[in-house]
């Protein structure tokens, strides 16, 4: 099996169309397709059933499929592992980062990390966290920082960083903002139920909190009333700040500011912050360094709100 022909019929598979597939590899949709072609004559079998708007493997294909991105996996782990006992330290590898506190992280701990190893190249990927799950399942990402609950994770391996507490952020005109706090740390415990003829910035459907955000409100008894919904957690605390509508925002978007108090909620709701590996993946040593940097930055993190 040629490596370069594996990820070929891979990406074939991942885009569902020669023709995105070409366009993605930078060669013609005939030379792809004359490969492909080819490839099927040698096995004496179809390996995708051809549609103009969908290709799905065959039985025979996905049996291909998977042995490829298995032998694709033990290469890169193969070539880590050598790199490593030839203290070979040039090299890449892609870290995963979700929108926002990913980048912060990233800044934070990006130059002591090029400290260490100042001859690693790292390729910094901002997706959500469902595309980053397929990523790094896909061997496309090598490590990727995730916050998610227990129910979401999948077959990839999660490294504990912090849990991160959920807080309930209101506008300091609010009739209850007096009971609040402008330190989260300090903020005191409410019930939800307080706040049913409020309105809300919702975390989109994309997010992985959203189901965490939409249990709080089940077990409250409510369905809020919605101004709209944004993926972005700097935006709902903007316009907290600007009187329009409190928002339940993660711990740390959770800071003094104008405008703006906290509330503890009962549940104390919280999610995980991780950072995400391929399962049964060999840990570079240079990885090994940027996860001790992350694990050290979100203790610091953490610290902020005990």
């Amino acid at each position: 099996m040629d490596i370069r022909q594996m990820e070929n019929i891979i990406i074939i598979s991942e885009e569902k169309s020669i023709t995105k597939a070409a366009e993605k590899l930078y060669i013609t949709q005939s030379a792809l397709n004359q490969q492909l072609q080819k490839l099927e004559e040698e096995l004496g079998t179809s390996l995708f059933i051809r549609t103009r708007s969908d290709w799905k493997p065959t039985p025979a294909g996905q049996v291909y499929i998977d042995a490829a991105k298995t032998i694709r996996n033990i290469k890169k782990d193969a070539y880590s592992r050598i790199h490593d006992l030839a203290d070979r330290s040039r090299r890449r590898f892609a870290i995963g980062l979700i929108p926002e506190r990913g980048v912060d992280m990233f800044t934070s701990i990006y130059p002591e990390f090029h400290q260490l190893c100042p001859d690693v190249l790292l390729e910094p990927v901002e997706c959500n966290v469902r595309t980053m799950q397929k990523q790094i399942s896909r061997g496309q990402i090598d490590l990727g920082l995730i916050t998610l609950t227990q129910e979401q994770k999948d077959e990839n391996t999660y490294l504990h960083m912090a849990d991160e507490e959920i807080f309930l952020a209101v506008p300091d005109t609010h009739p209850l903002a007096a009971q609040g706090s402008q330190d989260a740390k300090n903020a005191p415990e409410i019930s939800l139920e307080h706040f049913s003829a409020d309105s809300f910035i919702l975390i989109s459907q994309s997010s992985t909190m959203y189901q965490l955000v939409k249990e709080l409100f089940d077990d409250a008894g409510f369905q809020p009333q919605v101004l709209f919904s944004t993926s972005s957690n700097v935006s709902k605390r903007r316009m907290v700040q600007s009187g329009v509508g409190c928002a339940l925002l993660p711990a740390v978007f959770a800071v003094p500011g104008e405008h703006i108090v906290f509330f503890r909620l009962q549940q104390r709701p919280h999610w995980e912050i991780t950072m995400c590996c391929r399962k049964g993946a060999y840990v570079s040593a240079a990885e090994e360094s940027f996860l001790n940097l992350c694990r050290t930055y979100w203790e610091k993190q953490s610290q902020r709100f005990l």
